[in-house]
């Protein structure tokens, strides 16, 4: 981003995912959106209206070079969402999204097993679920992550020697619940910890030089696992030498990805960004088409 916003760089175009409509200031006359779609942690959306402006803001900001933008996107199926959507005036926020703590959630927990004439553990899923059901909230207030706790609260379940409050807690981690070894970082710590061991650094979190975009995309991927890990760590201590040694790892991931940048036009890709948004799209209508048929 920094050699784009060089005037007197060769770099006049910039590839970026969506977070580039998170406040950079870069010097842009246009923006290509290559699809309009997106995963959101869930399921595949389109963009509304508010991100679609936001990102297409990044183009013709006042002092910059190009004062007046343009915005246009890959495929023509698309322009009619784009039109609207720069049609459309955002709306300000009404409402503000709350998370119960854990205290909320165990002694919640407490009062359904009193109450349950079964007698047997409720799983967390299920606490948080009927929590869900039956929370009021006053004012403009609404419950948010429900998904993502739900799908982490399920890996939980048949771990031992944990409360309910911890399990909780750890709903609230930085896992990417659509990555397996997002998943198996979480699941492989917690196993370990619960179990008396020290949970160790996984050999595959050794981070390698990138030759290729898809090697760059690795040592994202690892340095999102040792992040990770080291959230795991404050929450579960267990072993000051893994701190240091995936603290050490992290900084050198760092340097890696900030190489792999730096020589990117070096870099072999081989990767179709066309069949992927092809690929979305048609996931997209068929989730679609299951909503209505369940209407």
């Amino acid at each position: 981003a920094r050699r784009f916003n060089d005037p007197d760089s060769e770099y006049k175009i910039l590839v970026a995912s969506d977070a580039i409509g998170m406040g950079l200031n870069l010097s842009i006359k246009r923006i290509i959106f290559n699809t309009m779609f997106k995963h959101n942690g869930d399921r595949i959306i389109q963009l509304d209206h508010s991100a679609v402006k936001q990102i297409a803001g990044r183009a013709g900001r006042r002092n910059s070079l190009y004062p007046n933008g343009e915005v246009t996107c890959r495929d023509p199926d698309d322009m009619a969402h784009l039109k609207k959507c720069m049609g459309t005036e955002i709306r300000p926020l009404t409402k503000a999204g709350v998370i119960p703590t854990p205290s909320h959630i165990a002694v919640f927990n407490e009062h359904l097993e009193e109450y349950d004439s079964s007698g047997k553990e409720i799983d967390l899923h299920t606490t948080l679920r009927k929590f869900s059901d039956m929370a009021t909230l006053k004012g403009d207030f609404f419950l948010c992550r429900e998904q993502s706790m739900e799908i982490v609260s399920r890996w939980l379940k048949d771990i031992k020697n944990m409360s309910t409050a911890e399990k909780f807690a750890l709903c609230m981690s930085p896992v990417n619940e659509s990555c397996t070894k997002s998943k198996n970082v979480l699941l492989k710590y917690v196993e370990t910890y619960a179990s008396g061991k020290v949970p160790g650094l996984h050999y595959s979190m050794q981070p390698r030089t990138a030759k290729t975009f898809d090697h760059l995309a690795d040592l994202c991927m690892i340095h999102h696992q040792l992040e990770l890990f080291l959230w795991l760590q404050k929450k579960l201590p267990s072993n000051a030498v893994e701190v240091m040694r995936a603290e050490a790892l992290k900084e050198r991931t760092i340097q890696m990805i900030n190489s792999g940048l730096f020589k990117a036009e070096k870099l072999t890709l081989s990767y179709d960004y066309i069949s992927k948004d092809v690929r979305i799209k048609k996931e997209w209508a068929s989730e679609r088409r299951g909503e209505e048929d369940e209407i």
